[in-house]
């Protein structure tokens, strides 16, 4: 089944006898969201950060569910010789986590989501994808055009920023999308989905953003009674962006947990 998994992009950083460390970014992200903080981890660990399938400089593929996700960290673990890493997943690299180490919990160290629970979520990114897919990419002269058309479908700045680091000028002209748009927009569905928790005794970190709705009281029930090793952090003035916004706070929680 790894076989057909795609040879996903990475950028690899640190010792190579050093302790692996996966990074897994979230939907429309890429493993430049995570350079700073993943040369920061490198201190201490093999890092490798992922570009998902559909995402950054990896393949793109029809298929896009989170059984397919856990087989690629499968087949990039084999092909990079590495038996067991720890993996940091944040909001979809999350459920890609803890789907991979619900199907394959022995090449799992630790584990930390970040800003993600296991259960299915309302999906709500639609306008998001409607705005990129309606984007005059493919004549836009530069890349305030593009910009713009974001801004005023979506009339978000930050999220508008985000979007536009996937955004890449074609030699013949133009502009396209790195990720997998329309693949993406198919699978949106998919994307919310909830993914399995069985009982397992991986030591496993819930950290979240106290200003995020995507992490409840429940859900940290839910993390403590199948993790028997369970801790969660609350960084209390962040949102779902809680590495980025907040990276000081988020790395020495996270580095704490993993040095542990």
């Amino acid at each position: 089944m790894t076989a057909q998994s795609p040879e996903l992009f990475y950028r690899e950083l640190g010792e190579a006898d050093a302790p692996p460390l996966m990074i897994l970014h979230g939907l429309l992200g890429t493993s430049d969201n995570w350079q700073t903080l993943g040369k920061q981890f490198a201190a201490t660990h093999r890092v490798h950060l992922i570009d998902q399938r559909n995402h950054g400089r990896s393949p793109h593929n029809p298929v896009h569910n989170y059984s397919a996700m856990a087989n690629d960290v499968l087949h990039h673990l084999d092909r990079t010789g590495i038996d067991r890493a720890s993996i940091i997943g944040h909001s979809m690299g999350g459920k890609t986590a803890l789907m991979f180490a619900h199907l394959h919990p022995d090449r799992v160290q630790k584990l930390v989501v970040a800003d993600m629970a296991a259960r299915s979520y309302a999906p709500h990114h639609g306008p998001i994808f409607d705005a990129l897919l309606s984007a005059p990419i493919a004549e836009a002269p530069g890349r305030s055009e593009v910009e713009q058309h974001l801004m005023d479908r979506l009339a978000d700045q930050s999220m508008v920023g985000f979007l536009m680091k996937n955004l890449r000028r074609e030699k013949a002209g133009g502009f396209a999308w790195r990720p997998n748009i329309s693949a993406l927009a198919q699978a949106l569905g998919e994307v919310v989905d909830a993914v399995p928790m069985g009982m397992n005794t991986l030591p496993t970190l819930a950290i979240y953003g106290g200003q995020s709705n995507y992490v409840n009281e429940q859900d940290l029930e839910v993390f403590g009674d199948a993790c028997m090793q369970f801790q969660s952090h609350e960084i209390e003035d962040a949102g779902h962006w809680l590495h980025a916004s907040h990276p000081t706070e988020f790395f020495e929680e996270v580095s704490s947990f993993l040095e542990a």
